[in-house]
């Protein structure tokens, strides 16, 4: 009988620390993600949240194809901001327009948050008759003196990529409108890059493929649709005009800051089997306790005042000559004055010279 109960105590023990035990899966306040907590609470009902690392949270959607791929299901509209994804998707308001994708080998697709908005994170490609475009990795960051740097030497894989016709371009996209993946291939070898990200009036411009080469080449046309804040609903939705139904707008729901970093009773947040098979070093991951503008703005000016610097030193190096320079000018201005007389010298001699023989015959 002891023994039994002897072998019961340790096998609850053992229980406790199981990797496949209930323990794994716990309710994790978000005093430890404060940053994000809006995004915990907005997104927990659509997928999950995975800490893959000590700070390093990560979110999944649920209920997805096998052939699911960002920025797939949904359609793109021309804004005041550039190329605006308008995603079908539950999620798509805060996951297309924050954080960057990843695929992960042993996760899939995980998405990293972030809290700089834009009308969509993507690359693109285009050449004469498709056009492709691919969700930004976490070594793509963003500051306004850059724009778009990448971290690490990046090749977006083929399954990264959604490729249409240009007709396709201003419908919905659907999985049966992509190309296959070797269509991909020949589009990042042979195919185009553009311009992809600016800033104006502190607004994030998706620029892309230039409007007037896709309407030229899908024989469509695009209005502009104005990008309004929405209240009072988290999401994003298209309206119409009262007095034109053809006037469409996109009202979309952006959090403060405030809202933004509201704390969330808690969040079920699953401890994950394994770290991301991706170089931590190399990205920059917002943690629990750090936050992005933080870390940018101080960069960005230190980038500008570099710059700044440099600038100022080679005009006054061009204006204003070293004086190791100005000696050495000096040094050889006086050579040359020597060896001018020198030449010069002889030259005279000789022809006093002459001048004296003849003179000499002549008396």
């Amino acid at each position: 009988m002891k023994r039994l109960i002897f072998l019961l105590s340790i096998f609850s023990f053992a229980s406790l620390f199981s990797p496949n035990s209930s323990a794994s899966l716990n309710a994790v306040p978000s005093d430890a993600g404060l940053q994000f907590g809006f995004f915990y609470s907005s997104l927990a009902s659509h997928g999950e949240w995975i800490e893959v690392e000590s700070g390093i949270r990560v979110w999944r959607p649920n209920k997805i194809s096998h052939l699911w791929r960002p920025y797939l299901v949904g359609r793109w509209a021309w804004t005041d901001d550039g190329w605006y994804w308008m995603s079908s998707e539950p999620f798509g308001w805060i996951t297309y327009h924050y954080g960057r994708w990843y695929d992960d080998e042993y996760y899939g697709w995980v998405w990293i948050p972030d809290d700089v908005w834009a009308p969509a994170w993507v690359e693109w490609r285009y050449d004469d008759e498709y056009i492709g475009w691919a969700p930004l990795p976490p070594y793509a960051t963003f500051t306004p003196t850059w724009g778009i740097r990448f971290t690490t030497h990046w090749t977006a894989p083929l399954r990264y990529w959604n490729i249409i016709r240009y007709h396709q371009f201003g419908s919905v996209i659907r999985y049966r409108n992509t190309a296959p993946e070797k269509y991909a291939g020949h589009l990042i070898h042979t195919g185009r890059s553009c311009a992809q990200y600016g800033v104006d009036h502190e607004r994030i411009l998706n620029t892309g493929v230039d409007r007037a080469i896709i309407e030229r080449r899908g024989n469509i046309r695009f209005t502009r649709k104005d990008v309004q804040e929405l209240q009072g609903y988290a999401g994003e939705r298209i309206t119409k005009s009262l007095n034109d139904q053809r006037d469409e707008h996109i009202e979309v729901y952006r959090p403060s800051r405030e809202e933004m970093q509201s704390k969330t009773e808690h969040i079920k947040i699953r401890r994950g089997e394994r770290n991301l098979s991706i170089d931590i070093n190399r990205i920059e991951i917002p943690h629990s306790d750090s936050h992005i503008p933080q870390v940018q703005e101080p960069q960005s000016q230190r980038y500008r005042q570099e710059m700044r610097r440099e600038l100022i030193q080679r005009h006054e190096r061009k204006q204003k000559p070293s004086p190791h320079t100005s000696r050495e000018h000096t040094r050889q201005q006086l050579e040359r004055r020597k060896e001018n007389s020198r030449i010069t010298q002889p030259r005279t001699s000789v022809h006093e010279g002459q001048s004296e023989n003849r003179r000499d015959r002549r008396n």
